[in-house]
Protein backbone atom coordinates (compact mmCIF):
# COMPACT_ATOMS: atom_id res chain seq x y z
CA UNK A 1 0.00 0.00 0.00
CA UNK A 2 1.58 3.48 -0.91
CA UNK A 3 2.14 5.70 1.60
CA UNK A 4 -0.30 8.98 1.87
CA UNK A 5 1.69 11.96 0.55
CA UNK A 6 -0.39 14.02 2.46
CA UNK A 7 1.32 13.09 5.41
CA UNK A 8 4.47 12.46 4.42
CA UNK A 9 5.36 16.35 3.56
CA UNK A 10 2.99 17.20 7.14
CA UNK A 11 5.62 15.33 8.77
CA UNK A 12 8.68 16.92 6.50
CA UNK A 13 6.89 20.56 7.50
CA UNK A 14 7.05 19.54 11.06
CA UNK A 15 10.76 18.35 11.22
CA UNK A 16 11.28 21.89 9.77
CA UNK A 17 9.59 23.82 12.39
CA UNK A 18 11.21 21.56 14.96
CA UNK A 19 14.58 21.82 13.55
CA UNK A 20 14.88 17.87 13.70
CA UNK A 21 17.85 16.92 11.64
CA UNK A 22 16.96 13.22 12.34
CA UNK A 23 13.58 13.51 10.80
CA UNK A 24 14.45 15.86 8.36
CA UNK A 25 17.16 13.30 7.03
CA UNK A 26 14.76 10.24 7.19
CA UNK A 27 13.08 12.53 3.79
CA UNK A 28 15.12 12.70 1.91
CA UNK A 29 16.47 10.53 -1.18
CA UNK A 30 18.86 7.03 -0.79
CA UNK A 31 20.36 7.71 -3.58
CA UNK A 32 23.41 10.06 -3.97
CA UNK A 33 21.90 12.58 -5.97
CA UNK A 34 19.95 15.68 -4.60
CA UNK A 35 19.52 18.87 -6.13
CA UNK A 36 18.93 21.92 -3.60
CA UNK A 37 18.72 25.15 -5.14
CA UNK A 38 18.79 27.74 -2.81
CA UNK A 39 17.42 31.12 -3.43
CA UNK A 40 20.68 32.86 -4.40
CA UNK A 41 20.43 29.72 -7.69
CA UNK A 42 23.36 27.86 -6.01
CA UNK A 43 22.77 24.34 -6.20
CA UNK A 44 23.53 21.51 -3.83
CA UNK A 45 23.87 18.26 -5.31
CA UNK A 46 24.32 15.34 -2.65
CA UNK A 47 22.24 14.16 0.69
CA UNK A 48 25.38 15.50 2.52
CA UNK A 49 25.32 18.92 1.71
CA UNK A 50 21.71 19.29 2.46
CA UNK A 51 22.45 17.81 5.37
CA UNK A 52 25.25 20.10 6.33
CA UNK A 53 23.31 23.51 5.60
CA UNK A 54 20.10 22.18 7.30
CA UNK A 55 22.16 21.30 10.17
CA UNK A 56 23.65 25.03 10.36
CA UNK A 57 20.45 26.34 9.78
CA UNK A 58 18.49 24.51 12.79
CA UNK A 59 21.30 25.04 15.26
CA UNK A 60 19.71 29.19 15.02
CA UNK A 61 16.86 28.85 17.43
CA UNK A 62 16.03 32.30 16.39
CA UNK A 63 14.27 31.80 13.21
CA UNK A 64 10.58 30.83 12.19
CA UNK A 65 9.55 29.25 9.08
CA UNK A 66 5.61 28.41 8.49
CA UNK A 67 5.18 26.12 4.77
CA UNK A 68 1.48 26.01 3.11
CA UNK A 69 0.78 23.88 0.25
CA UNK A 70 -0.19 25.37 -2.76
CA UNK A 71 -0.49 23.38 -5.18
CA UNK A 72 0.10 19.35 -5.85
CA UNK A 73 0.65 16.71 -8.03
CA UNK A 74 0.74 13.23 -7.19
CA UNK A 75 1.25 10.15 -9.25
CA UNK A 76 2.09 6.41 -8.65
CA UNK A 77 5.70 6.97 -7.55
CA UNK A 78 6.81 10.46 -8.34
CA UNK A 79 5.11 13.84 -6.68
CA UNK A 80 5.26 17.30 -6.93
CA UNK A 81 4.23 20.32 -4.12
CA UNK A 82 4.58 24.11 -4.82
CA UNK A 83 5.06 25.20 -1.28
CA UNK A 84 5.03 28.89 -0.45
CA UNK A 85 6.81 29.67 2.81
CA UNK A 86 6.99 32.24 5.82
CA UNK A 87 10.38 32.90 7.05
CA UNK A 88 11.04 35.35 9.50
CA UNK A 89 15.28 35.05 10.57
CA UNK A 90 14.78 36.30 14.15
CA UNK A 91 12.00 38.38 16.07
CA UNK A 92 13.93 42.28 14.96
CA UNK A 93 13.56 41.16 11.36
CA UNK A 94 10.34 41.35 9.45
CA UNK A 95 8.93 38.20 7.32
CA UNK A 96 9.45 36.94 3.82
CA UNK A 97 7.94 34.58 1.76
CA UNK A 98 9.75 32.25 -0.15
CA UNK A 99 8.47 29.53 -3.21
CA UNK A 100 9.55 25.84 -2.62
CA UNK A 101 9.49 23.04 -5.22
CA UNK A 102 9.87 19.48 -3.70
CA UNK A 103 10.05 17.17 -5.33
CA UNK A 104 9.26 13.29 -4.50
CA UNK A 105 10.03 9.84 -5.68
CA UNK A 106 8.43 6.97 -3.63
CA UNK A 107 11.70 4.58 -2.61
CA UNK A 108 11.40 1.74 -0.44
CA UNK A 109 8.02 2.48 0.47
CA UNK A 110 8.50 5.90 1.51
CA UNK A 111 7.58 9.67 -0.17
CA UNK A 112 11.72 10.79 -0.13
CA UNK A 113 12.74 14.11 -1.67
CA UNK A 114 14.85 13.88 -4.78
CA UNK A 115 14.86 17.80 -6.07
CA UNK A 116 14.19 20.75 -3.66
CA UNK A 117 14.16 24.28 -5.26
CA UNK A 118 13.80 27.47 -3.53
CA UNK A 119 12.89 30.93 -5.17
CA UNK A 120 12.59 34.07 -3.25
CA UNK A 121 9.77 35.98 -3.68
CA UNK A 122 11.64 39.15 -2.97
CA UNK A 123 15.36 38.18 -3.39
CA UNK A 124 16.42 41.92 -1.62
CA UNK A 125 14.58 40.83 1.77
CA UNK A 126 15.88 37.65 1.49
CA UNK A 127 19.30 39.02 1.18
CA UNK A 128 19.16 41.57 3.70
CA UNK A 129 17.85 38.97 6.03
CA UNK A 130 21.18 36.40 5.69
CA UNK A 131 23.43 39.57 5.55
CA UNK A 132 23.92 40.12 1.92
CA UNK A 133 22.64 42.94 1.82
CA UNK A 134 21.84 46.05 4.17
Amino acid sequence: MKPDFDEALQAHFEAIEKRDIQAFKSHLTQGDTLYTVVQNGHAFTTPSETIKIHEQWFNDPNWTWKGRVVHKVVGEDMAMALIKYSYQPNKETAAFETWLVYVFQLQEGSWRIVHDQNTALDFHAFARAIGMAK
